[in-house]
């Protein structure tokens, strides 16, 4: 009976310490997927800071596209054909998806971002007609997923042209119909 006994607990013994063991080595593993984590986020930061960089200097460098933005930023009516009415709204396009994506990132936890830039985003994206009438019959639509974000907006309009669009849904439009 002794040995009987004497083996049990020797048993639970190494059952322990085998438990203990796969214990560590979690704890471990956890806190090296939580620096891969890290690692990860910092470079989708960073990616995401070089993506408003490139989106930038697509502006800066190409002197047609920033003439073209300079106008049609003033006035949507500014832009003469076509071709200068696509390449404005896909750049407005561009600038639009990076806050669009700043918000799931910030909802995501990834990334901080201030109530208070998210309004200053809204009210540049806003604050001239032809960015105004970009956002009103092209981009709104992209906005409803996020209800509250869309307010700022919808009252950022509302301040500079006394106009309500807090119901007004843009339709779709084919990426080159005007």
């Amino acid at each position: 009976m002794e040995l009987n006994v004497l083996a049990q607990i020797i048993t639970g013994m190494a059952t322990l310490i085998v438990a203990m063991v796969l214990v560590f080595q979690l704890r471990k593993q956890n806190e090296q997927l939580a620096i891969q984590h890290k690692d990860q986020l910092g470079n989708a930061v960073n990616q995401f800071k070089t993506r408003f960089e490139d989106i930038t200097k697509e502006t800066v460098t190409n002197s047609d596209l920033a003439d073209i933005w300079i106008r049609g930023s003033k006035d949507w009516n500014n832009l003469k054909s076509d071709v200068e009415r696509y390449r404005f709204r896909n750049h407005y396009r561009q600038y639009f998806n990076y806050v669009i994506d700043q918000i799931r990132l910030r909802n995501e936890g990834v990334l901080p971002v201030s109530d208070e830039l998210i309004k200053t985003q809204a009210r540049n994206m806003v604050h001239a007609k032809g960015l105004a009438h970009c956002y009103k019959n092209y981009h709104k639509k992209s906005l409803m997923e996020f209800p509250e974000i869309m307010k700022i907006w919808d009252d950022f309009y509302l301040e500079l042209y006394d106009e309500d669009i807090s119901d007004f849904v843009p339709k779709r439009y084919g990426t080159t119909n005007f």
